[in-house]
Parts: C-alpha cells; structure tokens; sequence
C-alpha cells in the first residue's frame, strides 16, 4: 500500500478514534479541544480537496482560527496539554509562512504539516483525555478514603 494514502487516511482515522475518546471520557476542556480539531480537521479535508494542489488560503485562515482558538482555550482552562496543543497549531501555521517565504519543498511542507497540524495535536488531546480520566480516578479514591 502507498505510504502516502496510510498517512492520510491513518490521521483521518486517528482523529477520529481519539476525538471521539475525548468527547466520551474528557473533561469540558477535552471536549472543546476535540471540537476544535473535529472542525478544522474536517473543514480542512472538505476545502483541500476543492482547492486543488496543497493547502490553500482558506486552509491557512482554520489553521489561524484554531491556533487562535487554542491559545483562548489554554488561558481559559489552564492545563497544561492545552498549552502544548496551542504550541504545536503554532508550529504549523509558521511552516504556512515559512514554506511561502523560503520554499522548502512541498514534500518538507506537507510533513511539517501533518506532524504538528496533525499527529501533534492528537497526541496533545490524547494525553489531555488520558489526563482527565486519570484525575477522576484519583478523585473517587480519595473520596473513598474520606
């Protein structure tokens, strides 16, 4: 099988499996981050596949959105896997800027992408959720003990 089409259609696949974990067992900074990730993964897939060759402008304005969004949702819940999902959406979107200001190559572009825009972030939701569930663990055996 390609590489290429086991790399697409595993992240599609993984952010599927790993928001719907978020949205069943994470807390609400959980599900607002599987919110985030669940459009703009989705918007991003629909508008890649209209725009022709690579990602376009409107894939860089949701990735601006997102990264927006997941700065707000790192203040606001103070966790810290929201503060390392906000720092990988900002390491994609400067390989946006990057790749239109030094032209590295579309193939260095597209892996920059798909490892911080990507895999990135469902490692960082994922160790969020994982996280969570292991806080409300402790929670009910401290409230057993008391």
């Amino acid at each position: 099988m390609n590489a290429h089409l086991v790399w697409m259609y595993g992240g599609d696949l993984a952010a599927f499996v790993c928001c719907a974990w978020a949205f069943w067992r994470g807390g609400s900074a959980e599900r607002i981050g599987a919110a985030i990730v669940a459009i703009g993964w989705t918007l991003s897939i629909v508008l890649t596949s209209h725009a022709g060759h690579g990602p376009g402008i409107f894939v860089v304005s949701i990735d601006t959105v997102m990264l927006a969004s997941f700065v707000a949702l790192a203040i606001w819940s103070r966790k810290l896997w929201t503060f390392f999902i906000a720092a990988c959406m900002l390491n994609s979107e400067t390989s946006h800027f990057t790749e239109h200001l030094i032209r590295f190559g579309m193939y260095s572009y597209v892996t920059a992408i798909g490892l911080w825009g990507g895999w990135g972030l469902l490692i960082c939701l994922a160790a969020g959720t994982w996280g969570h569930i292991r806080q409300q663990k402790r929670q009910r055996v401290l409230n057993k003990l008391t």
